[in-house]
Parts: C-alpha cells; structure tokens; sequence
C-alpha cells in the first residue's frame, strides 16, 4: 500500500472530471497501472470496473478518493453523475434508463455501448488530457467551446471510449499511455477530425449553446438553468422517433426546417441509446419545435401530424406550464 495520510501524488478532480478519469489519473501519477493501484489500494474484494462507477460510485471509493488527495468530499461526488438528479433526471435509481444519461451498457467488463463521449479540442487542451462528465450528458452532442461535433468513439476503429483498458494485456507497459489514446487501437483522439457544427438556426443554437455551457460549467444549479424545459425537450426527443406515437411528426419539423432525413434505427429504443448522430438530428429538430413555445407545437397539432393525447404519454411529472397548453389542444379538438 502507498504510504502517508495522502497519496504520494495526489492531483485533485480537473472541472467537470469524471470520477473514473480521475481515479486513472491518480494511479498513473502514482507511477502504477490502474488495474494494480485498485489492487493495492482497495483489496482484490473490490471490483471496480465491472460497472459504471461514475453512475455506481460506491462512497467507500469516494471517500477514499477524498482522504487520500486531501479533496473535500463535496467535490469528490460531484465527479459522479450523481449530482445531476433533480436536474437532469428526477431521481437516482442503479438501474435502468436515466433521462439524459449516456449507457455504457457493460456486459461482463465489456462496454457493449457508446456513452462516453470527447470532443479533440478539449482533449488537447491543458497540462494532461481527461474526460468530462458533461460528456456523458445526451443532448451534450457538440462543443459549445469550440463549435465542433462531439465523437463517441474512435475514427479509426470505430470503438466506443474506453480508457481504463488503455494498459491490459500489456504486461511490458511501464509508463502509463496518455488518456487521450484509443485503447483499441492507440490512434490519438485529439486528431479525430473536429467537424463544425451546422448552426442552421441561430437562435435555436444559442439556447442549446447556453444549456451546455452550464452543464460543462457544473452550473445546473444555476437559476437560468430551466429543468422543467429540458424535460419537455427529452419528451419530443422521443416522439420525434416514435413510429407508433406521432410518425408523421419528424417529416413534418424536417420540411419546416429545410433539413434533410438521415437514417434512424427504427426499433424502440431509449434516445439515450441512439448515436450521436441521430441524437443532434433528433434534438435541433426537437428544439425548434419548442423554441418558440407554444405556437409551433400548435401549428403542428393543427397539421395532424401529432395527436394531443400522446404529447403526455409516459411524461410522468410533466410541468405545468406543458399540460396546460396540452389542455388547451384537448378542448380545441
């Protein structure tokens, strides 16, 4: 075990780390592979990386994380996915779907899913490259820094992120290899191809720009931070990809939009489970129809190409200021 009240190195969380970032960063700056400084540190009882820690995080983990680099506990959970509830979601549960939170879909160690994502700018920026918690956010698809598209996962091979696996099977490895490497392949992600964002709305991308920008600050305490939109927002999301729900819905926003189709996988699933690419579709088509509220969700009602008894389904706690524009809708018919 590593001697002293502290670790020997002990670097403190980065703004918006993710905890599994961060506990990678500490083993490497202890001079130990990752998988060997879990050993040593927390017993061979405690298997860490057979789920998602930064979801799972037991607090025994946490508070050690906290003790031994001397961070405030406090900031130690904010490095988990735990402080978005009552924000982005309503309330925590260790299974099942998370509104807003990307799946890693672990199966036996193996991550069968794409819910990490980076943007290259911000993975080569700084003293040492590390992953955000943001990035785990669904509607977090582009850099609002930078105005690129985020990837979730590598241009070369095309694997999911997956940077705790980074040294196994390499028993000769000394120095641990940088954060910003693909694990599969070891192609450097800072040169993933940063592609611009296509603003087609200015003033749809700017709230959405604002929303990131407070979700990469760790600001969702923020009083401009509107949850209650954000949820109405996750709502269309999937009605937009519904087929049984509201079919003609997505054609009709398209149209409206001047955007083109791109291809969707057609079974149902969760959004969060969709790809970046369908997400950024699906979510500036989404945002548009909320933007100017309630007048476009009304001419599309007027258009038939939404029904105002679906517009609540499976939309538990929905606000308000939603249900009554939906009473509204339901008088009118």
């Amino acid at each position: 075990m590593l001697s002293g009240e502290l670790w020997s190195a002990h670097p403190h969380p980065y703004r918006d780390e993710l905890l599994s970032s961060w506990l990678v960063r500490v083993a490497h700056a202890n001079g130990l592979k990752v998988q060997t400084f879990c050993a040593q540190e927390f017993g061979n009882d405690h298997e860490l990386w057979n789920r998602d820690i930064d979801r799972l995080a037991p607090a025994w983990l946490i508070e050690s994380m906290s003790a031994k680099t001397g961070t405030p506990l406090k900031r130690a959970w904010e490095t988990t996915l735990l402080g978005y509830e009552g924000k982005l979601y309503d309330k925590y549960h260790p299974a099942g779907q998370l509104r807003w939170v990307l799946p890693l879909q672990i199966y036996h160690r193996k991550r069968r899913g794409y819910g990490l994502q980076f943007c290259p700018k911000c993975l080569a920026e700084g003293f040492e490259p590390y992953y955000r918690r943001s990035w785990r956010v669904a509607l977090y698809t582009f850099c609002s820094k930078h105005d690129v598209m985020l990837w979730d996962r590598c241009p070369s091979c095309g694997n999911g992120v997956v940077f705790h696996r980074l040294e196994l099977g390499k028993p000769d490895l000394i120095d641990g290899p940088s954060l910003q490497c693909c694990w599969f392949c070891g192609f450097d992600l800072c040169n993933a191809p940063a592609v611009p964002v296509n603003k087609w709305n200015e003033r749809m991308f700017l709230s959405w720009s604002r929303t990131l920008r407070l979700i990469d600050r760790g600001a969702v305490d923020s009083a401009g931070f509107d949850y209650s939109k954000l949820a109405v927002l996750h709502q269309f999301c999937a009605l937009m990809v519904s087929t049984r729900c509201a079919p003609k819905l997505m054609a009709y926003v398209q149209e409206r939009t001047n955007q083109s189709p791109i291809p969707l996988v057609k079974r149902r699933m969760a959004f969060e489970l969709r790809s970046l690419a369908e997400r950024h579709h699906v979510l500036g088509l989404s945002w548009w129809l909320i933007s100017r509220w309630p007048s476009r969700l009304r001419a599309a009602w007027k258009h038939k190409v939404v029904r105002y008894n679906v517009l609540g389904k499976d939309f538990d706690a929905a606000p308000e200021w939603y249900l009554a524009v939906v009473e509204q809708l339901i008088h009118r018919k």
